[in-house]
């Protein structure tokens, strides 16, 4: 199920199942709701009552594996922001996601807004440029994060530096896609500053002061030729300011991908040896990975792993 899908409703639902052990909720036509009680037995329908569902055994352990850490984080933030956390909001989990990236960003996002559509199609990439004009609530909870009546009319080719602080931080992880920044408990817990760096944002690198290069620096991106293509211009960026960046080789059990996948248009260079990458940049397990993908015409998407495992695999050279 993706989290695209879940609703502010729905989340709020399966926290009810797990601190009341029921809920009462309209939920019971949701795909993953569905999964829940026909696949798992993780929840059914009270007997006598079938509008009512019921935690069953296995559910407690369940959603603290999968919801718990991050339905508390949206819970708090949507608290702090005054927007009603009670499941009155139909927000979807991501949007939910993308509402925590804007206000760690706030400053940096209002001193260079654009647009809405352009904003709209910059941040909520997901939904498109129109998405923010026909949802009003995602699009009120913007303006209240962004503190702003209404978005300028001009249109502005921006990048945004979108950046989860964290003080004093052990590492510096830029990201090739937003995922891991709309998981601020991963700087919290790992102790990290999370910069977005991807595709034709990659400028940005230019920007990062002296006094963070001091950190050692990590690279997480889709393991794809264009992924590999912007780490390796990222690299080359950095050591000419003396610094060495390193890529995080996804942990096993890969997630492999064909790389005709659905929407996904980056393709291997079968022309050049080791599709035209530089050998020099990558370890000899990088090195191995990349020919298997190569190889077998495979990617690896970069939301499919777990930031937490991923770090710290690479950080006990175990990989």
């Amino acid at each position: 199920m993706n989290s695209k899908d879940l609703t502010w409703p729905v989340l709020k639902a399966l926290n009810d199942l797990y601190e009341k052990k029921k809920t009462g909720a309209k939920i019971q036509e949701n795909d993953f709701i569905r999964y829940l009680m026909m696949q798992t037995d993780l929840i059914a329908q009270k007997k006598g009552n079938n509008k009512i569902l019921i935690a069953q055994d296995g559910y407690e352990e369940y959603y603290e594996d999968h919801f718990y850490a991050a339905y508390k984080y949206y819970y708090d933030f949507l608290n702090l922001m005054n927007i009603r956390p009670d499941g009155g909001k139909n927000f979807t989990e991501e949007d939910i996601r993308t509402l925590i990236l804007i206000y760690e960003s706030r400053n940096e996002l209002k001193d260079k807004l654009s647009n809405i559509e352009d904003f709209s199609a910059k941040i909520f990439d997901y939904a498109g440029s129109k998405y923010l004009k026909h949802k009003d609530s995602v699009r009120n909870a913007v303006l209240k994060i962004l503190e702003i009546e209404e978005f300028p009319q001009s249109n502005k080719d921006l990048q945004y530096r979108l950046v989860v602080d964290y003080i004093n931080p052990k590492a510096i992880i830029l990201c090739e896609n937003k995922s891991f920044l709309k998981q601020p408990w991963n700087a919290n817990e790992l102790e990290v500053k999370l910069w977005y760096v991807g595709g034709n944002n990659i400028s940005i690198v230019d920007d990062i002061d002296e006094m963070e290069l001091i950190y050692p620096i990590y690279y997480s991106c889709d393991w794809d030729f264009d992924g590999l293509k912007i780490y390796q211009r990222i690299s080359n960026k950095l050591k000419k300011r003396g610094v060495d960046v390193k890529i995080l080789i996804p942990t096993t059990p890969h997630l492999y991908l064909p790389t005709n996948s659905f929407k996904h248009y980056s393709r291997w260079d079968y022309k050049l040896d080791f599709s035209g990458l530089d050998r020099k940049l990558f370890s000899s397990n990088a090195q191995e990975l990349i020919a298997k993908l190569v190889k077998d015409d495979l990617w690896i998407e970069e939301e499919s792993n777990v930031l937490k495992e991923m770090y710290f695999h690479n950080l006990n050279d175990i990989c």
